[in-house]
């Protein structure tokens, strides 16, 4: 089987506070999924006041890792035209692919820390093309979001409340978060589909607040 995943990733200002963990989190996610059986690909977008495609349809053994140069927060939240940029472009390269080596399985992966603030994009417009590529097109989405109804979010951009997580804006919430989104990948790699977050993934996030209000500390 043969998926691929694109993630849509926060760079925005607010970020900074969990800039090292948000690197370590993504890094150990590709190390996590070169180990799985099938092929992958990934593509990285970076999204703040702009958006930037990072990289595209990379095999997952030779995509390249966040670091310093190229994940720098700064700015404010275009989270929708993030989103909408990111489908069509990886809806156009998926049509450019010959027929008999297109992925199996279309995951999009969006983690934020903020709302929408910045983009020229309608939500509408946004809700339309997750609806159609998931429902027409068997696409799936994954919504990781931290100081925000992460459910509520997802499902006003046409995305199933299942398929998204409240993320503790820590150091604990962002590791955590990476991890489940791992585990729902694949998850996806062997079956087909990613599974909803479970309640195990949700824990990990209360753990993360609670441990954070026990120690009076943010990481």
């Amino acid at each position: 089987m043969h998926t691929h995943v694109t993630f849509v990733l926060d760079s925005s200002g607010s970020m900074s506070t969990i800039e090292d963990d948000t690197k370590g989190g993504f890094n150990a996610f590709l190390d996590d999924q070169r180990d799985e059986a099938g092929t992958a690909t990934v593509s990285l977008y970076d999204f703040n006041t702009d958006v930037e495609r990072v990289y595209q349809q990379y095999p997952i053994e030779d995509a390249p890792r966040l670091d310093d140069h190229n994940y720098t927060p700064g700015g404010q939240t275009a989270l929708h035209d993030a989103l909408y940029t990111a489908m069509t472009e990886t809806a156009d390269q998926v049509t450019a692919t010959a027929e008999d080596e297109r992925p199996d399985t279309v995951i999009v992966v969006v983690l934020t820390d903020g709302k929408e603030n910045a983009s020229e994009t309608p939500q509408e417009r946004v809700r339309e093309q997750v609806r159609y590529r998931r429902d027409e097109l068997g696409w799936e989405f994954l919504f990781i979001g931290a100081n925000q109804d992460a459910a509520l979010t997802a499902t006003e951009m046409g995305m199933d409340a299942d398929r998204s997580l409240n993320m503790d804006q820590s150091g604990d919430g962002a590791r955590a978060a990476y991890e489940s989104t791992s585990n729902r990948i694949s998850e996806a790699r062997e079956c087909g589909v990613t599974g909803e977050f479970t309640a195990e993934d949700r824990a990990r996030q209360e753990d993360a607040g609670d441990d954070i209000q026990s120690s009076g500390t943010r990481t």
